[in-house]
């Protein structure tokens, strides 16, 4: 089919719109490593994995070094088949998930462009075409006056990120959200593990008269106990995130009552297999799906998350992506969004042309 001939490997930093500010950290830019595969043919893939020590433990400089390591694997073997990529990326080195997840997603784009195919007619049967998408509202002073923007320009997901403010506050500025956005949106509450665990049973205690559609990772990833005492404390379905890399801490969470959803990054999981298959166990499990990329993420993986978004079995809880907080991205074809859904290039592979100089711009 074609041979790998090299694989590049870069470093970079996007502007933003806005700071973000998240119960235990603040994103003035983003941070992602690009990987391209090119054939021995002159075709070409690209890949992008978030930075994220307290997600993957994965930081740049490490991901850059477990793909140099894989890449002298790699370099010279003959691609026969979509799936050979998975098995052989997975093979090549003991974890680093989100090394091996940006890594894999380049085979399988440049993979799509050698078949003239798009990356999910690759991976799976298209189950949709509509990709709604969430809209972050991360505490800035005239959030309730955006999101009502926001809404009006058609999203019907909105999700707040709570654990910067009070506990008081921030079941306000929940209650205030639901006021002005009205019943027939999705609203939600994220505290990406920001609570120890007296606060978030608090939190938990007091969000049901919030309104909130679900409430998201109140504490860390390994806290399962909590996360439990948490979700018998209120009516409010509670989705989980930092503790779910693997189908094992979803069937654990299943099982101990823990979580009622999840959201799932590729980053997370290392490869489309795994994450197609953990979302094939929620939906016969009955749990609810999200998708969701890192913030700060560029166009490539919006475009990865909007493809796989396509195919899955379940995605009631829509997708995340970055792209509308960017202040620049490194394509050529800028995707866009429309009535609050994300539209994905038409072509082949992610769809997406790379602007090589805007990589050169903001490399690290």
């Amino acid at each position: 089919m074609f041979k790998i001939k090299d694989i590049k490997i870069c470093n970079i930093g996007l502007p933003l719109r806005q700071t973000i500010h998240m119960s235990n950290i603040t994103i003035e830019r983003s941070n992602s490593i690009l990987v391209k595969v090119k054939s021995s043919d002159g075709d070409f893939g690209w890949g992008e994995a978030a930075a994220s020590l307290s997600m993957t433990g994965e930081s740049s400089v490490g991901m850059i070094q477990a793909i140099n390591y894989m890449k002298e694997i790699l370099v010279g073997v003959e691609i026969q088949s979509y799936e050979s990529i998975s098995n052989l990326v997975q093979t090549s080195i003991y974890g680093n998930a989100a090394a091996k997840s940006s890594l894999e997603a380049a085979l399988i784009d440049l993979f799509a462009r050698v078949q003239k195919k798009s990356f999910s007619e690759i991976i799976g049967k298209i189950k949709r075409s509509d990709l709604p998408i969430i809209w972050r509202i991360a505490g800035s002073e005239n959030e309730i006056e955006e999101a009502k923007k926001q809404r009006d320009e058609g999203f019907k997901a909105f999700k707040i990120k709570v654990g910067a403010k009070t506990i008081k506050e921030d079941l306000q500025r929940a209650e205030r959200l639901r006021v002005a956005l009205g019943n027939e949106v999705q609203l939600t509450a994220d505290a990406n593990a920001g609570y120890n665990r007296k606060s978030a049973l608090l939190f938990c205690s007091l969000i049901d008269k919030a309104g909130l559609d679900y409430m998201e990772q109140p504490v860390n990833g390994y806290d399962i106990k909590t996360m439990k005492a948490c979700n018998e404390l209120m009516s409010t379905p509670l989705s989980a995130d930092e503790g779910i890399h693997s189908l094992e801490d979803l069937s654990i969470h299943k099982n101990m009552n823990a979580a009622e959803g999840a959201s799932l990054k590729l980053i997370k999981f290392g490869s489309i297999k795994n994450l197609l298959g953990a979302i094939d166990f929620m939906k016969d499990n009955n749990m609810h799906v999200n998708i969701s990329g890192k913030a700060g993420d560029s166009s490539i993986s919006a475009a990865c998350i909007g493809h796989i978004s396509k195919v899955v079995n379940k995605l009631d809880w829509f997708s995340n992506v970055s792209i509308q907080y960017l202040a620049d991205d490194i394509i050529l074809n800028p995707m866009s969004i429309i009535d609050g859904k994300l539209i994905i290039n038409p072509g082949l592979g992610l769809g997406v042309e790379v602007d090589e100089e805007k990589i050169e711009k903001y490399a690290i």
